[in-house]
């Protein structure tokens, strides 16, 4: 077997993983936080890097679910071989037996007619091991754990990790009220980087539900971590944990807005409580300073400058029950083209005779998750005045006038 965790080693192999379509959106948040040898793979990215790396992972990456530590990789014959090779593990290394520990994981292979059996040969050969080292067996928790452990099998190779995250990374913390079918944190910020927003120019959620959008990007403006708000993380539950580490990476985030910014982030919502439970969410945040909520139909919101972006996760079939869907969505259209002129628009959105209803024509559609569904993210380039005049405007030398119609 190969051993590929020590804690106290410079170097380590890490996995963060994330959701389908993000993992591009990963890397580069990776490569920002410095990580080396950084390599993507489906809905996860593998990179090396020390503990100060590990636990910023865990604080400044927006669009992971977890990030893992590979503790041991082998191959193995079959069940058996898999049983006593999983015996060998000394896991008193990483975990105390007074904290609780759950297993989670995916297996896909052929040599076991149930998936969930391998994980359940993990938790007893843990239980196992503390009862033969300990006389003791550590509680299994699979609500809220202190330690987590991931099993991962492809075909007869079988990884261990232990999850430093613990909770998944889109419990951020600072949403204390949601509402009916909430944006996951991770896709509202994967649904910010993606549209391309600069981060100094005024953004709008217009069906912003508890803030999600809003939020995030907020919190992207002001230079501030997804996590700022959240305290537990499973590598302080792990025996290595490093708490003058962990604090002196917490005192690196500012606590203050940041200065200088001269835009605004709208989010509004027709519903009352939305609005309400939006302004708790963010109450606690460092973000007033451009952050603004209102309770407004869409219809009539405003563009704040002739320049930004707007992004909206509207009502679709399969979250809500709407009478004339393609009518709403064809407001939608209308209010676009009628307000939003030199924003960039984009609606994720799962239902295609909605989108279609639209009529504008997308300048971009990219295929994203919103938890099981299956939806577009379309982008609408919606220019000042006519396309026409826009074509007109970008293609006539500077200094001379078009020609007009006698």
């Amino acid at each position: 077997m190969i051993s590929a965790y020590i804690c106290r080693k410079k170097n380590m192999q890490i996995v963060a993983k994330t959701f389908f379509g993000f993992e591009d959106l990963l890397e580069e948040e990776l490569k920002a936080l410095g990580a080396k040898n950084i390599e993507k793979g489906n809905r996860m990215v593998k990179y090396e890097g020390n503990k100060e790396l590990l636990y910023r992972s865990n604080i400044w990456l927006r669009t992971a679910i977890s990030v893992l530590m590979p503790i041991e990789t082998f191959q193995f014959r079959d069940e058996d071989d898999l049983k006593k090779k999983l015996s060998y593990i000394k896991y008193s290394t990483y975990f105390s037996v007074t904290k609780s520990f759950a297993v989670k994981g995916a297996v896909n292979s052929k040599e076991f007619n149930h998936s969930q059996y391998p994980l359940l040969l993990l938790k007893d050969a843990i239980a196992d091991h503390f009862r033969d080292s300990f006389n003791k067996r550590p509680d299994v928790d699979k609500s809220k754990p202190n330690v987590v452990f991931d099993l991962h099998i492809q075909d007869n190779e079988c990884t261990v990790s232990l999850n430093s995250s613990g909770a998944p990374l889109f419990q951020r913390g600072y949403r204390k009220s949601v509402g009916e079918a909430p944006l996951n944190e991770i896709v509202a910020a994967a649904l910010i980087m993606r549209s391309g927003w600069d981060r100094n120019s005024d953004l709008i959620d217009p069906f912003c539900g508890s803030g999600t959008i809003p939020i995030e990007a907020a919190l992207m403006a002001n230079d501030l971590p997804p996590m700022i708000e959240r305290k537990n993380f499973g590598f302080k539950h792990w025996k290595d944990y490093d708490v003058n580490l962990f604090e002196a990476l917490q005192d690196e985030i500012p606590r203050k807005p940041k200065a200088g910014l001269k835009f605004k982030i709208i989010g509004s919502d027709t519903d009352t409580q939305m609005i309400l439970n939006s302004r708790e969410n963010s109450r606690m945040l460092p973000v007033d300073n451009i952050l603004k909520f209102e309770a407004k139909d869409f219809k009539d919101q405003e563009a704040p400058s002739d320049k930004g972006v707007l992004i909206c996760n509207p009502p679709y079939g399969e979250r809500l029950e709407i009478e004339a869907l393609e009518e709403f969505y064809g407001e939608i259209g209308t209010f676009f083209k009628h307000k939003m002129g030199g924003f960039d628009c984009w609606i994720i959105s799962s239902s295609t005779d909605g989108l279609k209803s639209v009529g504008l024509k997308p300048a971009k559609k990219i295929r994203v998750y919103n938890g099981d569904l299956e939806c577009d993210f379309r982008k609408y380039e919606i220019f000042p005045g006519s396309l026409k005049e826009h074509k007109t405007r970008i293609t006539e030398p500077r200094g001379r006038r078009p020609k007009t119609k006698k």
